[in-house]
């Protein structure tokens, strides 16, 4: 949904609330592990990206796109929050895009938001990084489609608000794809994996965790041979935001049964409907949010200080 924002009031708002110094710390019941301070800084972008969901680094900028209703349209953004590459995906359309992912080779684009709970057309959209032509401002590239279903659902009556099979966070790890729910019923998310290939498919169950709240974005990175750092981010019914951060095994597809680290970075009111998660390093995380009421959209930067 888009809000009308008063620029002037989301300008002075945005710099009250972000250009300082804010602190979250980790906290874990389960594995008692040490608490991490952050600083977190944020910058607004282009208003055309009112309703930003997706997010990925690339390198000294971001990538990013509107979500449903939205052109099919890949949108590389600079650090002063500037579209300066618009990429226009053919034979694609933006039901509902959520979230992407990258490897080396290719952007994938998750067409798998299912706030109804009533979608039969679930795919997930990938393109060709080489296709990418870096100094062309505007450009299309041809996109390949991965269909998908999920075998446990048997029921696609519309139920607004009040199902387990949405989709807002996906990553790619170990040649596959994985995603994650934004579980609106059981308030936790399941985890599944999709093999890339235009095959249609049904995912793969994997696990599930109880998260307690809902998840809207992901994101891995490798950080040596043996581990690489896995990022959930999401909010609550009642707007509080949290972020979850494990390290995983890279020898193995499951990637929710290791210890986790839980962070309460603020509410909604103050930090917009947070949607999309980047990981930079260990220590440096990233998170994009549209504009909501007073808030405008805008991309945040959590850097860990010890």
């Amino acid at each position: 949904m888009k809000y009308r924002n008063n620029p002037i009031l989301a300008f002075f708002l945005l710099i009250a609330l972000f250009s300082c110094d804010t602190t979250s710390q980790f906290n874990s019941q389960e594995n008692k592990v040490p608490k991490t301070t952050f600083n977190s800084t944020s910058f607004t972008i282009d208003k055309k990206l009112d309703e930003i969901s997706g997010l990925q680094l690339v390198d000294d900028s971001f990538y990013g796109f509107n979500d449903s209703g939205g052109e099919p349209e890949l949108y590389k953004i600079n650090n002063d929050g500037r579209i300066v590459q618009t990429i226009r995906l053919l034979d694609a359309k933006n039901i509902d895009w959520e979230s992407m992912a990258m490897n080396d080779s290719h952007i994938f684009i998750a067409d798998a938001g299912n706030n109804r709970g009533n979608r039969k057309d679930l795919c997930i959209y990938y393109i060709d990084r080489d296709d990418i032509e870096p100094n062309k401002v505007t450009q299309e590239v041809k996109a390949k489609k991965i269909s998908f279903y999920y075998p446990e659902q048997t029921n696609f009556e519309k139920q607004s608000h009040k199902h387990d099979f949405d989709c807002e966070a996906i990553c790619y790890f170990n040649g596959k794809l994985h995603l994650f729910t934004k579980e609106w019923k059981s308030n936790q998310t399941h985890h599944y994996t999709l093999e890339v290939t235009e095959q249609p498919q049904p995912a793969k169950l994997i696990s599930s965790y109880d998260t307690k709240f809902l998840v809207t974005g992901a994101d891995i990175l490798k950080i040596n041979d043996e581990t690489s750092l896995l990022a959930l981010i999401g909010y609550t019914k009642i707007g509080t935001i949290h972020l979850i951060q494990t390290t995983v095994s890279n020898n193995q597809d499951e990637l929710l049964t290791f210890p986790k680290q839980t962070t309460h970075l603020g509410r909604s009111g103050r930090l917009g409907q947070v949607e999309g998660v980047a990981i930079e390093s260990p220590k440096v995380i990233f998170y994009s949010a549209e504009a909501y009421k007073n808030v405008p959209q805008h991309i945040t930067k959590l850097e860990a200080i010890h």
